[in-house]
């Protein structure tokens, strides 16, 4: 993956961003499906219902990414990533695969995290993001976290 300086150096996660989206789908691993998750229209679409690209998403969260963000992404010396908010890089899918292919640079945020663009390819890095939306999903419906998008 080739890093793009945006403003006073910084990845263009935005660029990416861009790029992600208009090629969100050519990432898709599995075939449409009605139970596929969307933050909104034009966010890019995980197969939350294909547990094949679930499990393959959980595999590689606990092998990347569990030491920071704790198992099953519930939080530990990062922020919790099935908890239906992401602080730091929105909440969009096409925003947290950003996000894990450029990383945080930007200290004011509250901490750095590497950029795994270059060490996982387009389907691993999909596959997590499938698997955090299945986890978030899975939480919300057991009522292990409120669903932040009810009115209350």
């Amino acid at each position: 993956m080739v890093f793009l300086l945006g403003h006073r150096g910084r990845p263009a996660a935005t660029l990416l961003l861009a790029l992600v989206v208009g090629a969100g789908p050519s990432l898709l691993v599995a075939k449409h499906a009605a139970a596929q998750h969307k933050a909104s229209e034009t966010d890019l679409e995980v197969p939350t219902n294909d547990m094949k690209v679930v499990e393959e998403g959980r595999a590689k969260f606990a092998q990347r990414c569990s030491f920071c963000h704790g198992g099953d992404g519930h939080g530990g010396k990062g922020p919790c990533l099935t908890c239906a908010k992401f602080r730091y890089s929105g909440n969009t899918n096409a925003e947290i695969y950003a996000t894990i292919a450029v990383g945080i640079t930007n200290r004011s945020l509250g901490g750095t995290m590497g950029a795994f663009g270059t060490t996982m390819s387009q389907e691993e890095i999909l596959s997590v993001v499938t698997f955090l939306r299945w986890e978030e999903k899975r939480r919300i419906v057991t009522g292990e976290i409120p669903d932040p998008h009810k009115e209350e």
